[in-house]
């Protein structure tokens, strides 16, 4: 595997567990799906409950240096599938960036689909992501509210 995706994954890992107590103070006692053999450590979220699931994305900038911040569909769609199953179930995407964690709830506002990628990890990286307008994030403290 390239080095920089090995330095990308691990800095990810990394970023989950050093905020995994400050998202409990947010949602309560959470889970990781890795852990769990019937999600596996490739789940589309990584963390969960019986009231949340969340997907956590760990970058290198700013929260607001682009327009906008994004996701794979596949996780959109994986949402829609788990609200389907329970209605109940509240689902979060966030972004922990250099300033500041911030997130969007499920379909709570538009997005735009769009391809999404890079090509500095040895391949061209290209999939199907769903872009979120800065204006529609919050910032973690807010999202319950």
């Amino acid at each position: 595997m390239n080095k920089q995706k090995l330095d990308d994954l691990d800095y990810g890992y990394k970023s989950e567990e050093q905020i995994h107590g400050i998202l409990e103070d947010e949602f309560g006692k959470l889970l990781r799906s890795a852990k769990n053999p019937e999600m596996g450590k490739f789940y589309p979220f990584d963390k969960y409950n019986e009231d949340y699931f969340i997907e956590l994305k760990s970058r290198r900038i700013d929260h607001d240096k682009h327009p906008t911040l994004f996701f794979g569909l596949n996780k959109l769609e994986k949402g829609d599938f788990l609200l389907k199953k329970n209605p109940f179930l509240r689902v979060f995407y966030l972004w922990r960036c250099k300033d500041m964690i911030v997130g969007w709830e499920h379909r709570s506002s538009e997005f735009e689909i769009c391809k999404r990628g890079r090509c500095d990890r040895g391949k061209d990286e290209f999939d199907d992501c769903v872009d979120i307008k800065q204006k529609y994030l919050k910032p973690l403290s807010e999202l319950l509210k």
